[in-house]
């Protein structure tokens, strides 16, 4: 099964399997279609942002033409035939303080030209949707917010119709004036019906509320969504959650996607995204193993690699050996050693083989998670119908313990327990409770420093 995982950055991604192919260890490891072939079956969505240069880039004359550049010369590579390219607008960028006032004015104008210009190049691509963040310099005041916005996402509906077939919509609402300002814009001007795809963001701010709020957090800004969806008469929902790509959160979609086909009889496809996949691997020296339905983080640092690993007294390099020469035979890819040192002395970092396998495997492993989840969710979610809750809360709990090393914690415990909570809200649709738990649970997230008492009324 193909996984609904958004890769971030992936024009490293190719440039190292670029850079390996052309290298003078490349001993026909694989060839370009396979890698292509396996893309199409794993993950074959990836992403790119074109705010990430900005803030550095003094002139910005030729910046559209570079950008699109990125996309033609990923595109050629060979390695993505069958796969999407998206992008986003650099509103993150924006919102953690990187780009001035200056130049985000800059960025709102290019952007939206670039979409306009290179349709082309990419085939979905976000909206330039601009939160307050930690550091933000362009805001006065939530007025402010709503207006630089308001004005955005006017100017995204303004675009022909092939260009907003492409774009993603965001909804925000992780504080109560993010919910205020996202829902009158929303509904004031009609967008959701401009927009085929969907998505949310936020969800990584402020992880220590998640633990105390009654419901999966994004459950609240998909509820207003698929209102939309029923009012614009439509059978599905695209919803993609910005950041929300942990295990634990695979099984939750599968589950909502069951439920809200049976209940609105509404395809929700649900998409999700992280930048820190890679990082793990090549910064941080942790990989996951799959392994009788248990997900172990492994720790790949030299000293760790001859540690035992499994009950059945498997080191940590054995496990790594067995899941890389799995993908390979899977996928037509010449097997590679390991088992002597994945380590370059020389260059202090992997081999190249090691790494361009290992990065694809963290692709690959989302494919195996997603079709593990999704058999368990179509097992278990029979339980809630008939309202064997008790025996449906222990079997979502026990999966999750099992993706994550056999353990359970009390965050997944609790997240576990409010399943049942969140497939009652995706019944009933109640866009006034959401609001009351933003209110009641997410307050104390909000950008207090943005508040004027004077101004928050009259916009």
């Amino acid at each position: 099964m193909r996984s609904n995982y958004v890769c971030a950055g992936f024009e490293t991604f190719a440039s190292i399997l670029d850079r390996f192919i052309k290298s003078e260890n490349f001993q026909d490891n694989f060839t370009r279609q396979d890698i292509s072939n396996f893309l199409n079956n794993t993950c074959n969505k990836f992403l790119h942002s074109f705010g990430q240069n900005f803030k550095d880039r003094r002139r910005l004359e030729k910046y559209n033409k570079k950008e699109s550049e990125v996309f033609i010369k990923c595109r050629d590579f060979g390695f993505f035939d069958n796969s999407e390219f998206i992008c986003d607008s650099g509103g993150f960028q924006v919102s953690v303080g990187l780009l001035n006032r200056q130049k985000t004015e800059a960025l709102f104008q290019l952007y939206y030209e670039f979409l306009n210009d290179y349709i082309d190049v990419y085939d979905k691509a976000f909206i330039l949707d601009i939160p307050p963040g930690p550091g933000c310099e362009i805001f006065k005041d939530f007025s402010d917010v709503y207006k630089w916005n308001n004005d955005s996402y006017i100017k995204a509906a303004m675009l022909p119709q092939n260009v907003k077939d492409k774009i993603i919509y965001v909804h925000h609402f992780r504080t109560p004036e993010l919910w205020r300002i996202y829902t009158k814009i929303m509904n004031d001007n009609d967008m959701f019906g401009h927009f085929q795809h969907h998505a949310t963001g936020g969800i990584v701010a402020n992880m220590a509320s998640d633990s105390i709020i009654p419901c999966i957090i994004y459950i609240i800004p998909l509820i207003p969504l698929l209102n939309q969806a029923i009012k614009h008469n439509r059978n599905y929902l695209n919803f993609h959650i910005l950041g929300g790509a942990n295990y634990r959160d695979i099984m939750f979609y599968e589950l909502f996607k069951i439920h809200v086909k049976k209940i609105h009889n509404i395809e929700l496809n649900i998409t999700y995204d992280s930048s820190q996949l890679f990082k793990g691997l090549m910064v941080g020296r942790t990989i996951f193993a799959f392994e009788d339905n248990i997900i172990r983080k492994m720790n790949i640092r030299t000293e760790y690699l001859d540690k035992r690993l499994t009950n059945d007294g498997k080191t940590t390099i054995q496990v790594y050996q067995k899941m890389i020469s799995e993908m390979s035979s899977k996928y037509n890819f010449k097997q590679i050693n390991i088992n002597d040192s994945i380590y370059c002395d020389k260059s202090g970092t992997f081999f190249e083989d090691v790494r361009s396998y290992s990065l694809m495997y963290m692709l690959y492993m989302y494919s195996e998670v997603q079709t593990y989840l999704h058999q368990q969710a179509h097992e278990i979610y029979p339980l809630f119908e008939s309202n064997n809750l008790v025996e449906f809360n222990s079997k979502c709990q026990q999966v999750t313990q099992n993706i994550n090393n056999g353990k359970i914690t009390k965050k997944q415990k609790s997240k576990a327990s409010s399943i049942i909570k969140s497939l009652e809200m995706l019944t009933e649709l109640d866009e006034d409770y959401c609001k009351h738990i933003v209110d009641k649970f997410l307050s104390k997230d909000e950008f207090i420093e943005l508040i004027d008492e004077r101004k928050i009324l009259t916009f």
